[in-house]
């Protein structure tokens, strides 16, 4: 039953925080290409990390995705793990800030979130676990979000399994030490959000681009906008 959950579970990209994923990327790529300019093969760089990102959204390793990462972007340029951790986290601070002017908060996401806090519900960032704390961090301040105290946020450094995989939901509820039918996953793309549901969890599919929702296959307990979601978990 709805009056049981007490925990949602909001996705990021697409469902807080808006952007074109494909010039995302590519600008994502072009910076942090930059940040590798030490290299002889830096112009490898971009691949590398699609390679890398590809073992993070595949292997059930239980390590982190950051040591999945970290170990196959050694094999191929050559620098230790630490000093391709510091070059990221460098361009995290830095260059990376650029991507702010791409993107633009999901309108009725900053109210409802408030609302709910208001209203005793327990918030979870279960974004992609493909990037560190200090990234994800930086694209809640650009959607307006950077107060909002979520009680836990899935990052590459906490995370071995990723969306849509079972394990990764198994995680969070593991880490929040409750049951499924105490969540609500809320998030904007059918195939990696609404994947919460083998984990018994309560599904929500926020509509937040008519144009994207018209061309998914949508399973979900539930869809709608943030309107939609207010009225459903009689939040005001």
């Amino acid at each position: 039953m709805l009056m049981n959950i007490k925990y949602l579970l909001f996705d990021l990209d697409g469902t807080l925080l808006k952007f074109d994923l494909h010039t995302f990327i590519r600008d994502y790529l072009r910076l942090i290409q930059n940040s590798f300019s030490c290299l002889p093969s830096a112009k490898s760089v971009p691949e590398w990390i699609m390679g890398g990102t590809d073992v993070m959204l595949n292997s059930l390793e239980t390590i982190t995705n950051k040591d999945k990462f970290l170990r196959y972007f050694q094999t191929k340029s050559g620098l230790s793990e630490d000093q391709i951790w510091e070059i990221f986290l460098h361009f995290y601070n830095t260059d990376y800030n650029q991507l702010e002017k791409i993107t633009e908060p999901i309108d009725g996401a900053k109210s409802f979130l408030e609302s709910a806090l208001f209203q005793n519900y327990t918030l979870v960032l279960a974004t992609q676990p493909l990037f560190p704390e200090i990234a994800i961090k930086k694209r809640l301040s650009w959607a307006g979000l950077e107060h909002i105290p979520f009680q836990f946020i899935t990052h590459i450094e906490n995370m071995y399994a990723s969306k849509p995989h079972k394990a990764y939901f198994d995680q969070i509820l593991n880490m929040l030490n409750v049951g499924g039918d105490r969540c609500m996953m809320i998030g904007n793309d059918a195939e990696m959000d609404m994947a919460a549901g083998g984990s018994n969890i309560h599904t929500y599919f926020l509509e937040t681009d008519p144009g994207n929702a018209e061309i998914q296959i949508i399973n979900a307990d539930y869809r709608g906008n943030f309107d939609d979601l207010s009225s459903l978990l009689g939040i005001n």
